[in-house]
């Protein structure tokens, strides 16, 4: 049966092509991978239409606004495109004309495929509703505003004008009803949608949903022995956002 539901999972990836390897640092790149890859996500959220990057997050992060002037994480340095790690130490060198290129090839190409889907579904079904798939480390990494140790099970991330009160008040109560500790906004906020829509369409609805790495992965970053609980789980919660529509 056909749902208006796109999953978009943007940080599963770990693969960094060959050409892109040359622009790191010796030897910070498989630290960086598992510390930031949302890994294994596009298997947790596979219950749908599915956006998925293919490229590691660490090339392009097809998430963050492609402008660094609007984008808060730029001075970080780590826009669009990372030139910091997540020490804040500097890993990465890329050219103007590097930079134009990975926008054009990789972050341009995403945002008009998941755009396309959403396209899609909103002539054949009149609405959309994005749902934004990642993880989160189960402690703190030192880029990351929200230092709190005590880090909840769930993330749900909103948008004021794109997230309807009511899905975000669906996941919290369902998850928390399964026995989860769930925060709104924290440690991550916000949701994508793409720039066609952005504030401008309300037929395009999004909520964001993290889950705790702590709960699906082992420590060497392999998946643990609840991997496929949460699946069901997460599979369970997006038919209910389904019929919240």
């Amino acid at each position: 049966m056909q749902t208006n539901i796109v999953i978009h999972v943007p940080h599963s990836s770990t693969w960094t092509p060959e050409k892109h390897k040359g622009e790191f640092l010796e030897n910070t790149l498989p630290r960086e991978v598992l510390r930031m890859t949302d890994r294994y996500c596009d298997e947790l959220f596979n219950c749908g239409d599915m956006v998925v990057f293919p490229i590691s997050r660490l090339v392009c992060d097809v998430e963050r606004f492609r402008d660094d002037e609007v984008e808060m994480m730029a001075g970080k340095g780590m826009g669009v495109i990372y030139t910091r790690d997540s020490e804040g130490n500097e890993f990465r060198k890329v050219s103007a004309v590097e930079r134009s290129q990975i926008l054009r090839g990789y972050y341009d190409r995403h945002h008009e495929l998941l755009t396309l889907n959403v396209q899609r579904k909103l002539e054949e079904l009149g609405s959309c509703l994005i749902v934004d798939g990642h993880s989160f480390s189960a402690v703190p990494l030192q880029y990351e505003d929200d230092q709190n140790e005590h880090r909840p099970d769930f993330c749900i991330g909103t948008d004021d004008f794109h997230t309807p009160d009511h899905l975000a008040h669906t996941a919290v109560a369902f998850l928390e009803k399964k026995g989860y500790t769930v925060a709104v906004n924290r440690p991550f906020s916000g949701t994508l949608v793409p720039e066609k829509y952005y504030r401008k369409d309300r037929r395009v609805q999004s909520v964001m949903i993290e889950v705790n790495r702590g709960l699906y992965m082992a420590e060497n970053g392999g998946k643990n022995e609840s991997f496929e609980k949460i699946c069901q789980l997460l599979k369970e919660l997006i038919d209910r956002l389904k019929g919240g529509i």
